[in-house]
């Protein structure tokens, strides 16, 4: 009894996801000002500046992703088969380029504007570009410091990255220090 009560349950929540998703979809596809063909959204995603957003094809954005910025410099342009997952933040008020095959993991932080040791004062711009086939972990953060991720860099999970990241490199800690590289066949795969 219990058994046949907990599937249909799971059914139908798992159809309520699938019909939201399909909403969300659709509603952020009027509203962008460029979505790729299989681009797909879960509910609860949000983007301040939705006119300023251009997206690719086979990107995915999961639930809770929040993408803020309304300044002058505000951008973001995604390539194709870029991966966000839940409860990741984009900050675009500096101009965020992330290029194809990128994956955000959850809860990971990216910054590209700074108000410096002034909370008050106006924001700085600093624009950041994330090259193709990058691994973002877990609960990074990406500070206004760091200006470019190199093609097939890995940020490890709970790194804090203050300079910009040469491509193929491994990096992590606080603050993030080279720790490898990637080697041609691992990239090549």
């Amino acid at each position: 009894m219990f058994r046949a009560l907990f599937w249909v349950l799971r059914i139908a929540a798992a159809m309520m996801r699938r019909a939201g998703a399909v909403l969300a979809t659709r509603l952020h596809r009027a509203s962008l000002a460029k979505t790729g063909a299989g681009t797909w959204f879960q509910t609860g995603v949000r983007f301040d500046s939705p006119a300023q957003v251009e997206l690719g094809a086979d990107c995915y954005f999961w639930r809770g992703v929040g993408v803020s910025g309304r300044g002058a410099h505000a951008c973001l342009r995604v390539g194709d088969r870029v991966q966000v997952n839940q409860f990741a933040h984009l900050d675009i008020e500096g101009g965020l380029t992330i290029h194809d095959d990128v994956m955000v993991s959850e809860h990971a932080l990216i910054f590209t504007h700074d108000h410096g040791l002034d909370p008050h004062s106006l924001a700085r711009p600093a624009p950041k570009v994330i090259g193709a086939g990058v691994w973002i972990g877990a609960r990074a953060v990406i500070l206004p410091s760091c200006a470019q991720i190199g093609t097939h860099a890995v940020i490890g999970a709970g790194a804090i990255v203050t300079r910009d990241v040469p491509a193929g490199a491994i990096v992590a800690g606080n603050p993030a220090r080279i720790i490898g590289h990637r080697s041609t066949k691992e990239v090549a795969a």
